[in-house]
């Protein structure tokens, strides 16, 4: 048999691929060689014949066993038994770590306060104080419990688990606190870095073997995504938590996995697939006595007869599921029920009800310090005192949600987290813009738009390079800073001290960023939008903004001329503008005219105003499937094309506008043009289609295995002539690159 002459080249690729992982993920595979298979042997070894059954280290080592893999049920028993024959022998160090055990273990059948204050009375034991070890198991339940109820309690707990597990070499819980501090991370509203710690988290579970932690991480992850929407990645999480609970008999129900996996199914459409598996899990729940999981299921059930239109039977799956949750003080999930309950009871009208629920959503969300969603129940509210004819009651409603979000932003300066979270939380932003569009008041609605407007885009054309924030104890104490204030600012209701604690996290925003960057960014473009006349003063006479918000039943046009600015409501609502645009892109697909559509939406998107010509300039700050259409193409009343009259430009947002306007830089020579072709990418694999420079020696091993590995690129022979055609028509004040040779100064500057 003949062997092929590529595979020396193969095995020597292999051999890289091996190489450079091992200089990547050395951590992780340092865990794998020193992890240890089944520590400890099963229940039925451990617990055979009635001799095991008096020995408490026997019992209290299958407890913990049964604990690492979240099998309370299991754990709780055999807790209690240890604690009780552990008293009878005087061990007051290992009678108390088996009570924090099955005081954990019993946790959702009580009020999880009263777990937190009871879990927190042993750890002030002196005998706990001095024993390392011991501690350690302490902090960590209370870490644990403290998460449904109060966030800052928690990220102390955890915090200080990390730091002691690290002293101690005990690289699993260290691991695991890690984890932990990631889904605190992202109910402070840093989902970025969530994702970062909760990822890592993850690999250090598979590397050491750890199943439990493996499970909940990667529930943990799949919720991260549906948050976001993204339903498709958050399903094959839920599915892979749920395979590997399954091939471990003695692992505990995923109830998360299969929680979330409901929240998915719904989410994409598929409510009798969803039914199915939040009936299980609650079944499940409901056999096992787990309170808060029981809690959780009702609200997800209520949610999904309300996307089926049952209102009837929404309402008291909520109502149970928000019962339950007060009950036994799981905050959040006490806060989700309200919000819920208070939306159903606001569209029926009866709006006394809603402000009842959503007032409690509010005070409990604020107890438990959960960042993310108060800006939603603070909206939900705001909403209720705008119906009920309050409107200086929604304002401040509104700008406290507003202040909470930007408090968050400030923290999670990457682009596509910070586009996520304004598009979850866009209810505020619209709501509140509607409700100033409804008095009249166009530079409050032009402040609401650009608050989240200007920062999201601008987001995207930040292009620092950061490094890695956890290489810095700097760093982390700024963090904390920030974590601090943030927290200050989601309890206060007081506009002048909000004002005050945003320009201070602005403050710590530079200064992070000042050790976080490299120099090349734009950081004022986070801190506050363009107002009105900062705007105006950047147009020139012959130009004019015009802003769009598509919502339902009017969508709006705010426009903005040198001198004046108004806001017209639009003819068509969302749903009818989404539905011709979407009309006229699939015409010009086809590479079809058709002038009655383009009229049509002429009509319905550019405004008729009363004192003002439209000028001879306009600049176009679309919304939502506005980004795609070209407005040169529509045509006037007299069928004429738009661009034929007017030039047409577009932007992101005013306050982008403005400051790239407004700011100062050197103004060196330009070409012309810059034309390249006949790129040789055929075999060429360290030719990638988008050469950004990476950061860190890691990234750069990454990049090198991807561009080794990657989707090869294919050449495109004909753009030579293409190229020397523009050359031709354009002249020689320009940069033409052709060809490998000449593409090498290019792939060094990008690469």
């Amino acid at each position: 048999m003949r062997v092929s002459r590529r595979l020396p080249v193969a095995l020597l690729l292999i051999s890289l691929a091996v190489a450079l992982l091992g200089a990547v993920f050395h951590k992780y595979i340092w865990m794998y060689a020193s992890r240890k298979l089944n520590p400890n042997p099963s229940a039925v070894h451990l617990l055979q014949g009635p001799v095991a059954l008096t020995n408490p280290e026997v019992m209290l080592a299958e407890a913990n066993r049964l604990a690492w893999l979240f099998n309370w049920p299991k754990a709780e028993p055999l807790y209690a038994g240890a604690e009780e024959l552990f008293k009878e022998k005087g061990d007051t160090r290992n009678e108390i770590y088996a009570r924090v055990g099955r005081i954990r273990a019993q946790s959702e059948t009580m009020s999880y306060v009263d777990v937190s204050q009871m879990i927190e009375k042993e750890m002030e034991r002196p005998i706990a104080k001095g024993d390392p070890k011991l501690r350690l198991w302490c902090l960590v339940q209370k870490g644990y419990t403290d998460l449904e109820i109060n966030a800052a309690s928690a990220k102390r707990a955890w915090l200080e688990a990390r730091a002691l597990a690290h002293s101690l070499g005990e690289q699993q819980w260290e691991a695991r606190a890690e984890g932990e501090l990631g889904i605190i991370a992202f109910l402070e509203g840093d989902s970025k870095r969530a994702a970062t710690m909760v990822g890592d988290a993850v690999m250090s579970a598979l590397a050491s073997g750890d199943v439990g932690g493996q499970v909940r991480y990667l529930e943990m992850l799949g919720n991260g995504f549906n948050e976001v929407r993204r339903y498709g990645e958050a399903l094959a999480f839920f599915d892979r938590a749920i395979k590997i609970s399954g091939e471990n008999p003695d692992s505990g129900f995923p109830y998360m996995a299969y929680e979330g996996k409901g929240w998915t199914l719904a989410g994409e459409g598929k409510s009798d697939e969803a039914w199915k598996a939040l009936d299980y899990a609650l079944a499940m729940a409901r056999q096992n006595e787990k309170s808060g999981h029981q809690s959780q299921i009702l609200i997800e059930e209520g949610e999904l007869a309300l996307r089926t239109g049952d209102k009837k039977k929404a309402v008291a799956y909520l109502e149970e599921g928000g019962s339950l949750a007060r009950q036994h003080a799981f905050f959040r999930m006490a806060a989700q029920a309200m919000f819920d309950l208070a939306r159903i009871y606001r569209d029926a009208g009866d709006l006394r009800s809603a402000e009842d629920r959503a007032s409690i959503g509010v005070e409990v969300s604020r107890k438990v310090g959960d960042r993310y969603y108060l800006p939603r129940d603070l909206t939900v509210l705001g909403d209720l005192k705008a119906r009920q004819g309050d409107p200086t009651g929604a304002e401040d409603l509104y700008s406290q949600a507003e202040d909470v979000i930007d408090g968050m932003l400030l923290n999670t300066n990457e682009a596509y987290w910070n586009s996520s979270l304004a598009d979850a939380m866009s209810d505020t932003y619209l709501l509140h813009f509607e409700l100033e569009a409804s008095l009249g008041n166009v530079e409050r609605a032009l402040s609401v738009l650009e608050r989240v407007r200007g920062r999201t885009a601008a987001a995207l054309l930040e292009n620092g390079v950061s490094s890695d924030p956890n290489e810095s104890q700097a760093v982390q104490t700024l963090e904390g800073d920030v974590s601090t204030l943030q927290l200050r600012l989601m309890r206060s209701d007081d506009s002048a001290e909000r004002a005050n604690l945003l320009d201070q996290l602005v403050e710590y925003e530079r200064k992070l960023a000042w050790r976080t960057d490299q120099g090349i960014t734009n950081r004022q473009w986070f801190e506050k939008p363009a107002s009105l006349k900062a705007i105006q003063s950047n147009l020139r006479p012959d130009e004019m903004i015009l802003e769009y918000v598509l919502s339902e039943p009017h969508s709006f046009c705010l426009w903005i001329s040198k001198n004046r600015a108004g806001l017209k409501t639009l003819s068509g609502g969302r749903e009818q503008i989404e539905s011709l645009t979407r009309k006229y892109l699939a015409a010009i697909r086809e590479k079809r005219s058709d002038i009655s559509l383009a009229r049509q939406l002429y009509s319905v998107l550019v405004p008729t105003l009363d004192k003002e010509q439209l000028p001879d300039r306009l600049i176009v700050v679309p919304d939502g499937i506005l980004h795609l259409l070209p407005f040169e193409t529509l045509r006037d009343p007299s069928a004429s094309l738009l661009v034929e009259t007017k030039t047409i430009s577009y932007a992101p947002a005013s306050t982008v506008l403005s400051v790239i306007r407004s700011s100062k830089r050197a103004h060196a020579h330009r070409s012309a043009y810059l034309a390249v072709g006949d790129a040789p990418y055929q075999n060429q694999a360290n030719v990638t289609a988008e050469l950004v420079k990476p950061s860190g020696v890691k990234n750069r091993l990454l990049r090198g295995m991807s561009d080794t590995f990657g989707t090869p690129l294919y050449d495109l022979p004909e753009t030579r002539d293409e190229v020397l055609d523009v050359k031709r028509i354009l002249g020689d004040d320009g940069i033409v690159l052709l060809g490998l040779r000449r593409l090498k100064p290019l792939l060094r500057l990008s690469d």
